[in-house]
């Protein structure tokens, strides 16, 4: 009779070996068969990507889509050039209507002045008064389109609105960088210069020369 420790370590009969031996293979069949369906998966989705239906159908789509943009950037190009068509033609008509109105109220300016040369060879002062009346009018025309005239005689000279074409020693009525005289009038339109004057100034009088 054997005692209890030898029982304890008594190697295991050969059935109990045999059935661990084929759980040991049972578990080896099953990661290997989910290592196959791991491969086998990637494999499905890509033949199932590489379908010829589907990519047709994606192509279509991507065509109709192509297509799409395509006509949109069409019609915006197509309304961009309508639009510049269209505001070079107001420009134009603008452009024209300003004409027009700028030269109908020079009409009766015209038709004064024609009157005015026929009857130069009668009263002298009647023709004089009636330039005069002239002149009046075409300020009044100037300043109604924005064109105003530049101040000069007893103002400072200004480099930005004026041209010295000469200048003359100063004096008590005439203070150093004044305008003495104007040679030519300079306009303003709308507060911008379009013609400086031109005008003779003051200069000041050099010390060894007042000397002598």
């Amino acid at each position: 009779m054997m005692d209890t420790k030898e029982q304890e370590t008594a190697p295991e009969s050969p059935g109990e070996e045999n059935a661990g031996a084929e759980e040991v293979d049972n578990q080896a069949e099953v990661a290997t068969a989910d290592a196959q369906e791991a491969e086998e998966a990637p494999q499905a989705e890509d033949e199932a990507e590489l379908d010829p239906e589907s990519l047709e159908g994606q192509l279509a789509q991507l065509q109709q889509e192509r297509d799409s943009y395509l006509d949109g950037l069409r019609r915006s190009r197509a309304d961009l050039d309508n639009y510049r068509k269209r505001a070079t033609q107001e420009k134009l008509q603008a452009a024209s209507r300003g004409k027009a109105d700028i030269l109908q109220a020079l009409l009766p300016i015209v038709s004064n002045m024609r009157l005015a040369l026929q009857h130069a060879d009668q009263d002298a002062d009647a023709v004089r008064q009636g330039v005069q009346m002239i002149w009046q009018q075409f300020e009044g025309f100037m300043r109604d389109q924005g064109i105003e005239p530049i101040a000069t005689i007893g103002e400072l000279f200004d480099p930005a609105r004026h041209e010295a074409l000469s200048t003359i020693p100063a004096t008590d009525d005439h203070p150093p960088d004044t305008i003495v005289s104007e040679i030519k009038a300079g306009y303003l339109f709308e507060g911008r210069l379009i013609s400086p004057a031109q005008v003779i100034v003051a200069r000041a009088v050099e010390a060894n020369t007042a000397a002598k």
